[in-house]
């Protein structure tokens, strides 16, 4: 049955949960759905001109949430009441995505909300002092009271039990893949004529591009390192610190990085935290092997039995170089057995599910 469906995000800032949370409104509409986006901030790195449903930003502005603080998630709340009312639309369910709009969709009042957590709540905490960790748990306890909410890999349930997190009910539903896109998209040409290992994260302190150049340092292979991020004065300094200038490749972020990945000896993943890492599985659709830290959440997932080997310690670039060296050197084989669960056709039948108990 049709159902008129919600979608509210902090924005589409070019990032693992931003491309989830779209992948996950493309096939909503596909199978029949209608699909309203809601914007906090008018911010976008992805290129939307493919999406048929509406993107609706509550606000030009960013980053005003600094500004007005508690009485700004009382202020989008009410913009969003008035922009749903716009669309003379009766809607079925609201899934929120990410914190900052999960703030506004819990002072929403709808009987049918589901908030969709993208990363790990405890290891984000873990990063905090004590005072503000502190601070933010008993935001994320009165946020996720009471509430329905959506995990991206089955780790991220031990989270809200282990922070005393009194919600109503939690399942996991994991991101979808469109496996046809991206091997199509992998197949176009690119320009570069030498070998290389791949990091696609974007420049966050929690992607730990730090271990990711020490380690990379330390290989024995005659390789090249391509980072898909902005060229910013920070992680240029960090490469120069190290004297890697010759052999790392800043290329930007890409609205296409299959083919980058595609062609790729290798990708490593190095962050200390994640949600369910996209890039990870994507590298597997695309039989490009991984090395990746053992971080909490989603690697431990996605890297499963012949994989598992190829999972590091977090903060250890002496073990992730010698994995980086081992795969390089190794006839790596990817079952689609191993990725079959986040397969786009898997996902949304427990999508499908989940909307037609409404």
């Amino acid at each position: 049955m049709k159902k008129n469906i919600a979608i509210v995000i902090t924005d589409l800032k070019g990032s693992g949960a931003q491309k989830s949370v779209l992948n996950r409104a493309k096939i909503l509409e596909k199978n029949g759905h209608n699909i309203y986006m809601f914007l906090i901030e008018d911010s976008k790195s992805y290129d939307v001109s493919e999406f048929n449903f509406p993107i609706i930003s509550l606000t030009k502005y960013r980053n005003t949430f600094k500004v007005f603080g508690k009485i700004g998630d009382y202020i989008y709340m009410k913009i969003l009441e008035r922009e749903m009312r716009k669309t003379n639309v009766n809607f079925d369910i609201v899934f929120s995505h990410l914190p900052r709009a999960d703030r506004v969709v819990k002072l929403l009042k709808h009987n049918n909300k589901y908030f969709t957590i993208h990363m790990s709540l405890k290891a984000e905490l873990e990063r905090f002092s004590k005072k503000r960790a502190t601070k933010k748990l008993k935001l994320y306890r009165f946020l996720y009271k009471n509430e329905k909410l959506i995990t991206v890999s089955e780790a991220m349930i031990e989270d809200f039990k282990d922070l005393k997190i009194d919600y109503k009910e939690v399942k996991t539903i994991y991101n979808p893949f469109d496996f046809e896109e991206i091997r199509n998209k992998g197949k176009e040409d690119i320009e570069l004529n030498y070998k290389y290992i791949i990091s696609p994260a974007a420049f966050k302190k929690q992607k730990r591009h730090d271990v990711l150049l020490d380690a990379f340092k330390l290989i024995k292979h005659d390789i090249k390192l391509l980072l898909l991020v902005k060229s910013e004065p920070k992680i240029i300094k960090m490469i120069k610190e190290r004297g890697l200038e010759d052999k790392v490749i800043i290329l930007g972020f890409q609205q296409n990085p299959y083919k980058y990945i595609k062609n790729a000896e290798l990708l490593v993943l190095s962050s200390d935290r994640e949600g369910l890492p996209r890039v990870v599985v994507e590298s597997l659709v695309l039989d490009t092997p991984v090395v990746s830290t053992d971080c909490p959440t989603g690697p431990s997932e996605v890297l499963v039995e012949d994989l598992e080997k190829w999972l590091v310690p977090m903060e250890n670039p002496e073990e992730m170089a010698k994995k980086i060296d081992l795969a390089l050197e190794s006839n790596i084989i990817i079952k689609e057995e191993y990725i079959n669960k986040f397969k786009k056709e898997t996902v949304y039948k427990e999508l499908e599910k989940l909307v037609n108990e409404i």
